[in-house]
């Protein structure tokens, strides 16, 4: 039996917030309170990342004739904004533990869990988003070749969240606006 496109998403949610609710109860609970100057610089260079995603994806990809399904909208933004930040948060607590067992180079600790995070990101988007996805990226735009090294901003400044303040709650927040700006673009319906 062959599950449905919203079934496989749902599935996907349902695991990724038990390993949030499981592995990261006390991050998800505890926000950091602490607000330094660095801290604020990384949160606004993020917001301005995601904006420039958002005039980069809205510019290299097509909707395909799809209406706008508002509560798709809703449910997909935030659901997977939660669902994939314990997912790539996991993965890179997953990274900086393993390495952890050789180093404490903070360094190393970071790289370690990007590259992990980075290479989950890819397997996701690659193996299981673009094929349930409906057909939406432009291959002519001259925005696509922009697409990746965002994307690699975006990561980077999440990946600096996680690790300097333990911040899920932002992130979440962050890849709710990321996810938007995409169902917004792309016009698919988990109802339907």
């Amino acid at each position: 039996m062959e599950l449905s496109v919203p079934m496989m998403i749902y599935a996907y949610w349902v695991f990724a917030f038990l390993v949030g609710i499981i592995f990261f109860k006390k991050d998800i609970l505890a926000f950091n309170r602490e607000f330094d100057s660095r801290r604020i610089t990384l949160l606004v260079a993020s917001l301005i990342v995601v904006a420039i995603n958002a005039w980069v994806y809205s510019h290299s990809t097509t909707d395909g004739g799809r209406a706008l399904d508002p509560l798709t909208v809703l449910v997909f933004s935030i659901g997977n904004g939660i669902a994939e930040t314990f997912m790539f948060y996991a993965v890179f607590r997953l990274g900086t533990s393993l390495a952890g067992r050789f180093t404490q180079n903070s360094w190393t600790l970071f790289i370690t869990g990007f590259i992990f995070f980075m290479v989950y990101s890819g397997l996701i988007h690659g193996l299981f988003w673009i094929n349930i996805l409906p057909q939406h990226v432009v291959q002519t735009s001259l925005y696509k070749p922009f697409f990746m090294p965002v994307q690699m901003l975006i990561a980077s400044s999440w990946a600096l969240s996680f690790f300097w303040y333990r911040d899920i709650r932002s992130v979440i927040f962050l890849h709710a606006l990321v996810d938007l700006t995409m169902v917004c673009n792309v016009k698919f319906s988990l109802f339907n």
